[in-house]
């Protein structure tokens, strides 16, 4: 008989991590456990689904001889959440394979699983380099956004996160976070960033739903330390290394994604082919006047509209908004503008779009930059721009033909 006591509040920080890659189903029955590994003082509980693996550590109060356990993830998280208890005690009886779980007055005996069946999951060789991931997170709302859902997207490279380092205009070091679901584009320039590992020079492509999770499990982190695992990849002569996982850590907590080997487009060459955006008029909104104004014209619309058309007029120093449904109901309104545009313009794009960008914006007023239609673009997209000391946020929405 194995015995294990942790204290509660612990075991079940070490479970919340790892619910991020449980699945209530999965082909491979043993990835709905998580491994608890454990030798002296210290259980290590491993969790994955093939896709990415936590590995969370937690003391013991009393030391142990080495040994393993593959519980059911579901049964132990939930005894461990709604326990009143302040301890929780494992006993394990290797001769039939069950655990019993003692929590105060609770008890439960729990079928376990074989344990070498579960994946070999093992730490990276490959040399940390500290992170100041709380920037990652806090920002990551301006592009979650705009890519697309893993299930729909043709090219998976469009339902991911690219990060990537680059040379701001005054020479400084900088990265870029970027999404696009090919009807949009945001990219997020963090100033006066570095991040001191190869791999991000040509960028990594994080799956957008793996670092959804990251956010999660490092919501309380000011820093973190990343490395990056590599693979072969190309012919006999032109081999090369190409970025497979990315190993996230801090305190206790180890989070592993793979990385998308999809080539991600030249963003880049999208923003520059509108030119200079500094250097462009904007016209100024309020960003609260602005939203309430777009959800008032889409009252009319609803979900057998599968695109929310909408106009939106920009004369002089007033916005005039408009917005038709399939059923032939047609709304307008207007507000007034804190600038306008020298000259006037209009465009019609997704009003869900639009109050999407509109929704992460911190300024208190919208910039908008749209040029006339030219000789290089005849239908030339919508531009929202931010910018303070930590960030310069440029967002793009492609209009609609109308």
């Amino acid at each position: 008989m194995i015995e294990l006591t942790f204290k509660k509040d612990e075991l079940l920080k070490a479970l919340d991590y790892c619910s991020s890659c449980i699945e209530k189903k999965h082909p491979m029955v043993i990835l709905t456990n998580i491994l608890f590994s454990f030798k002296e003082k210290e259980c290590t509980l491993n969790a994955t689904n093939l896709e990415i693996t936590v590995i969370a550590k937690v003391n013991l109060e009393e030391p142990v001889n080495e040994g393993k356990i593959a519980v059911p993830a579901r049964s132990v998280h939930d005894i461990c959440r709604l326990s009143r208890a302040e301890k929780i005690i494992f006993r394990y009886d290797e001769s039939n394979n069950v655990l019993e779980v003692k929590a105060d007055k609770s008890e439960y005996k729990v079928p376990c699983f074989d344990s070498a069946d579960f994946p070999q999951i093992s730490d990276t060789s490959e040399e940390y380099k500290p992170v100041d991931i709380s920037k990652f997170i806090s920002l990551y709302k301006k592009v979650q956004f705009s890519m697309c859902d893993y299930i729909s997207a043709a090219n998976k490279a469009y339902s991911g996160v690219l990060i990537t380092k680059v040379k701001a205009e005054d020479g400084t070091d900088s990265v870029d976070m970027v999404t696009t679901d090919i009807h949009r584009l945001s990219v997020l320039k963090l100033k006066n960033f570095n991040i001191d590992i190869p791999a991000f020079e040509a960028g990594i492509l994080i799956p957008g739903k793996n670092f959804a999770e990251i956010t999660k499990i490092f919501s309380d982190c000011k820093e973190a330390e990343m490395a990056i695992e590599y693979t072969m990849s190309g012919s006999d002569s032109s081999e090369k290394l190409v970025p497979e996982k990315i190993f996230i850590k801090s305190g206790n907590v180890i989070f592993i994604s793979r990385l998308f080997k999809n080539e991600f487009p030249k963003y880049g060459t999208v923003m520059n082919s509108y030119g200079v955006l500094a250097e462009k008029e904007s016209a100024v909104v309020n960003r609260k006047e602005l939203a309430e104004a777009i959800k008032r014209i889409v009252i009319i619309l609803n979900s057998e509209d599968r695109i929310w058309t909408s106009k939106y007029y920009f004369k002089e120093n007033v916005l005039k908004l408009t917005a038709n449904s399939n059923s032939g109901s047609s709304s307008n309104d207007e507000i007034v503008m804190e600038q306008g545009f020298s000259s006037d313009k209009n465009i019609a794009i997704d009003a869900k779009y639009f109050l999407d960008v509109i929704n992460v914006i911190d300024d208190q007023n919208v910039r908008i930059v749209l040029d006339s239609p030219n000789e290089k673009t005849s239908m030339p997209p919508m531009i929202i721009k931010e910018e303070n000391d930590d960030y310069i946020y440029t967002h793009m929405v492609m209009p609609l033909r109308v």
